[in-house]
C-alpha cells in the first residue's frame, strides 16, 4: 500500500498513550489498558485527517475520551517501517495539546507523523 487516505472527517491517530504511568512522586502504576482502573481519557497523535476535517491537523496531539477509538490495526506504507494506528472517533476528541507532546506520557514505540499532511484540509 503507497498511502492511507480517510475519508470526509474521519481522523487516523497513532502513537496512543499505552503501558504503565509514572505519579509525580515517581511511583509506577502498572499497565491498567482493558481493566476498570484503565477508564481514562488518552492522548495520541494525529496522523492523517479526511478532507473535511476542520478541529485538528496532521501532527496534533489529542486527548481522546476512553475507548473512543477503534481496536489497533497494523499497517505497512510503500517506503515507511510498518506501524500501528487506530480510527478516532472524531466527535470525541476532548482538546488539543497547544505544547506538543503532553510530558510523562508513554506510548510503545514512537512513530513518525510524515511532515506533509497526507491529507490536508479543504480550504
Amino acid at each position: 500500500m503507497e498511502s492511507l487516505r480517510p475519508l470526509h472527517d474521519k481522523v487516523i491517530l497513532t502513537n496512543l498513550e499505552t503501558g504503565e504511568r509514572k505519579s509525580s512522586g515517581g511511583i509506577v502504576i502498572m499497565n491498567d489498558d482493558g481493566k476498570t482502573e484503565g477508564i481514562r481519557a488518552r492522548w495520541a497523535q494525529v496522523y492523517a485527517i479526511g478532507p473535511d476535517q476542520k478541529d485538528v491537523v496532521v501532527g496534533d496531539w489529542v486527548l481522546m475520551e476512553h475507548g473512543r477509538w477503534t481496536t489497533a490495526a497494523d499497517l505497512k506504507l510503500k517506503g515507511r517501517d510498518a506501524f500501528r494506528f487506530w480510527r478516532a472517533d472524531e466527535k470525541c476528541i476532548l482538546g488539543v495539546s497547544t505544547d506538543g507532546k503532553p510530558p510523562g506520557i508513554r506510548v510503545e514505540t514512537i512513530v513518525d507523523v510524515p511532515e506533509a499532511p497526507i491529507t490536508t484540509k479543504k480550504t
